[in-house]
Formats: structure tokens, sequence, C-alpha cells
């Protein structure tokens, strides 16, 4: 199975990334799935999209609808239509998110907003149906995973992907959810 790995925060992806944080608790759970996927015969493909240029949603057009709705794709010229057609090369997906004042970080909600604009009402769609694992990482006082997780409880309704897993980490359980992701990434 192909698995790709979008992950949504300002942590160090290879050394060609350009940001510095390689111990981020984000980039430890990208880590730990992309492991345990490739233990279980995985072809594994992680993205930071931090390192892309994604912008917000500009909600143009007649009634805030451009070519979204009809040509499922963005007029905006960045990377997003890019990385939305190349999801169609996998099977599942793992999006990994920090959490920043009780939400998704800002990267994950710009991208995700688009995606939902493109996606949601596309009868062609080759994202829909597929498995995602939802995962959000609180450093700090570990608060602000479920609402976090709830809003990708409203990604995977307008996908209407299958959510396989959705896990809360902290700092303080990390090393105990190491199990929990585990079980996720058996596809």
């Amino acid at each position: 199975m192909k698995v790709l790995i979008l992950s949504f925060s300002s942590n160090q992806v290879n050394e060609d990334s350009y940001i510095p944080n390689k111990i981020g608790l984000t980039f430890s759970c990208a880590q730990e799935c992309e492991k345990k996927l490739k233990e279980n015969g995985n072809e594994v493909e992680h993205i930071c999209m931090n390192k892309k240029n994604i912008q917000k949603c500009l909600a143009c057009g007649k009634r805030g609808w451009g070519i979204c709705l009809e040509e499922h794709k963005c007029i905006l010229k960045d990377n997003f239509n890019e990385i939305y057609e190349y999801m169609s090369n996998f099977d599942a997906y793992i999006f990994i998110t920090p959490v920043y004042f009780w939400e998704m970080s800002e990267s994950a909600k710009t991208f995700f907003d688009r995606l939902k604009r493109c996606d949601a009402f596309n009868d062609n769609s080759k994202i829909k149906h597929k498995k995602i694992v939802c995962i959000a990482c609180a450093g700090g006082s570990g608060n602000g995973t479920e609402e976090t997780l709830k809003s990708f409880d409203i990604l995977n309704h307008f996908l209407e992907t299958e959510m396989i897993g959705r896990i809360p980490i902290t700092k303080a359980n990390f090393e105990n959810q190491k199990s929990t992701i585990d079980k996720a990434m058996k596809f």
C-alpha cells in the first residue's frame, strides 16, 4: 500500500528542509508513523507542508465558489493543485498537525480549507473512500487535541474518507501512544 504522510509543522523532514527543529512532537510522530508503515511493508512518502507555498482560500467567484466547485482545482498559482493531484497516487493518508490555540496549525487549516472546496463535491474524486489517520500533537499544556480532532472529523465527513485512526498526542502521553500509532499503521 502507498501511504502519504502530510505533516503541518515547522519540523525538519530531511537535511534539505529549511527549519531546524528535529526533535518536535509532530516530527517525532511522523517518524514513528513512517517507521511502523515501512515495517508493515508499505511504501511511504512524507511531505512537510510548511515547506510548500499554500495560500489561503480567497472564496472567489460566484457566491464564493471559483473554479473549485466545477473544475475541482484552485485558481491560485501555488503548490496546492500539484499536491492535490499528487494525492491521487496514494491509497491512504496520515495527517499530522501540531495544536496551536486549541486548533490545527495555520498551514493545516489553509490546506484543508482548499482541499474541502476542491474535493467535497467532486463526483470523480480520487480521495474519497481512502483511509486516513489523523494525529493532533499538543505540546505545552497538551490541551486542544480533541478540538483539533473534531476538525479532522469534519474534514473526514466532507471528503468521505474512512477514518481508521484519530490519535491525540501530548508530550506526556507520546510514549504510551506509540502502541496506538502502531495499531493505526496496520491498514
